[in-house]
């Protein structure tokens, strides 16, 4: 399944007062992982939209599990995975390290989504086929 690896330096605004990594940061740098999945696989967001005419891949479930804090100074890298493939969604596994540490876990689930023509609503759309060999890793 498709994978990459996005580095990650932890910065005094990423805490709380308690001087660990404020939770919501964490979907951040998760989201901003996915985003630069695509990108090593040679898409944007924006190419995406204009070769297949989507509006987008939202998030549609995601959870987190924290094992060990993060703070300021450390240094860190997501490793975001494909673990599932279905008709019009992908699901995503992450893994904050810290060297060989993990900190964090998360996990999404995003769906392939284009405007209604005929509605103006956010639909699912099934996921193209050559899309569906890029993310398994064909």
């Amino acid at each position: 399944m498709l994978s990459n690896r996005y580095p990650v330096f932890i910065e005094f605004g990423d805490c709380d007062p308690s001087g660990i990594v404020f939770h919501p940061r964490y979907f951040a740098w998760f989201d901003a992982s996915v985003h630069a999945l695509w990108r090593s696989a040679g898409f944007s967001l924006e190419r995406l939209r204009e070769k297949y005419g989507i509006d987008g891949i939202p998030l549609v479930e995601t959870r987190a599990k924290f094992m060990a804090p993060s703070r300021s100074g450390e240094e860190a890298v997501v490793e975001t995975t494909v673990t599932a493939i279905h008709r019009c969604a992908f699901d995503l596994h992450h893994r904050l390290l810290k060297g060989d540490e993990v900190a964090v876990e998360g996990f999404e689930t995003r769906v392939w989504t284009a405007l209604d023509p005929e509605t103006g609503q956010i639909r699912a759309r099934p996921i193209p086929p050559d899309i569906m060999d890029l993310l398994s890793g064909r």
